[in-house]
């Protein structure tokens, strides 16, 4: 719990020090599996490099990676990754920051000085009986989060902009309960599944896509399999109106009475640093560079192809326009599969 608490400690000063507003560093979004900062150059040019925060963090220092080909910021990175000797979040970026103002010749922010962690209190030495306790209490921890964030998203924060865009979800706050309810049971039980980085993730994913306007506009709608965390069925109920796709969807509709295509999404405890497997559940659908079996051919959907920023919603919709991009239809004549067990 201690390591958790840290964690969040931390996260909250980077994010005060750092603001979107920050001349040099700003800190973008931030979570316990995920930090995303910005590096500013004075001709207005910057660099975004994002930190994946392991579940044994603070024993493994965060992942670091960028999409930028810029050599200073892949040396910086791999200087990250070879030494490793503090894997404190506060150390890491201050390394970070403090390298690439040398590189580029830049005053190092003022408020760097303000995240240097203290070295022995960070380096976790304590027993491995200490370290069990800190892990057991933070599992608990997390799932009395999950009640907690549960019910903050059905009250909405006093005075919110966004209160009653959020007040149009009472469905989205009967899942939160449910699934939060389902965590805690299982982990009482000691049958808890998944892990807490997931979990965090996948809760998150949830109360973004019931706020979602898509979700909303009935582009598609999204149901936990049994209040299982890591099993969705994902129905895709809109795709380009101009694609010979979405004609077939009507025919659906007019011949099966089905109006939409039925996925089903399975997370594993990995998530969100590995894509969840997906597959086409019915009806059989040719081409779309969907298999015949019902699994998807996407590159988004590889290891090698899949970033921890994607978000679950985004997947949908770049599901959506894969296949109308290669030409998907319905197999009228095909036996429609409702049923899939993983192997």
């Amino acid at each position: 719990m201690a390591c958790i608490q840290k964690l969040r400690e931390d996260l909250t000063l980077l994010e005060r020090l750092f603001p979107k507003e920050h001349e040099r560093v700003r800190v973008m979004t931030s979570s316990l599996d995920e930090v995303c900062l910005r590096f500013v150059k004075p001709d207005g040019k910057y660099f975004d490099m994002s930190a994946s925060i392991q579940e044994n963090y603070p024993r493994v220092a965060p992942i670091w990676f960028s999409e930028s080909e810029d050599p200073l910021v892949t040396s910086v990175l791999e200087e990250l990754t070879e030494n490793d000797s503090n894997p404190s979040i506060l150390y890491q970026i201050n390394h970070l920051v403090s390298r690439l103002c040398e590189f580029n010749q830049l005053t190092v922010p003022a408020e760097l000085l303000q995240i240097i962690p203290n070295q022995e209190a960070d380096e976790g030495n304590g027993s491995d009986e200490e370290i069990e306790s800190e892990n057991e209490d933070a599992e608990m921890s997390e799932y009395e989060d999950m009640m907690d964030d549960a019910s903050a998203f059905e009250d909405g924060p006093a005075g919110d902009s966004e209160k009653k865009h959020d007040e149009a979800t009472p469905a989205a706050t009967a899942v939160l309960n449910r699934v939060a309810q389902v965590q805690r049971q299982m982990h009482l039980r000691g049958a808890a599944t998944g892990s807490i980085s997931a979990n965090d993730r996948l809760m998150k994913e949830i109360r973004e896509i019931y706020r979602s306007d898509n979700h909303k506009n009935g582009v598609y709608s999204v149901e936990l399999v049994k209040d299982n965390l890591y099993e969705w069925d994902v129905n895709l109920m809109k795709v380009d109106d101009d694609s010979a796709l979405a004609s077939d969807m009507k025919q659906l509709e007019r011949e099966k009475k089905q109006s939409y295509l039925h996925f089903r999404f399975h997370f594993k405890d990995t998530f969100p640093f590995e894509p969840p497997f997906v597959h086409l559940m019915s009806p059989t659908v040719q081409n779309g560079f969907v298999l015949s079996g019902g699994a998807l051919c996407m590159e988004l959907l590889t290891k090698q192809g899949w970033s921890s920023a994607y978000s679950v919603e985004s997947l949908i919709l770049q599901i959506s326009a894969t296949l109308v991009k290669g030409k998907a239809r319905i197999a009228f004549d095909g036996k429609v599969c409702f049923y899939f067990s993983m192997i």
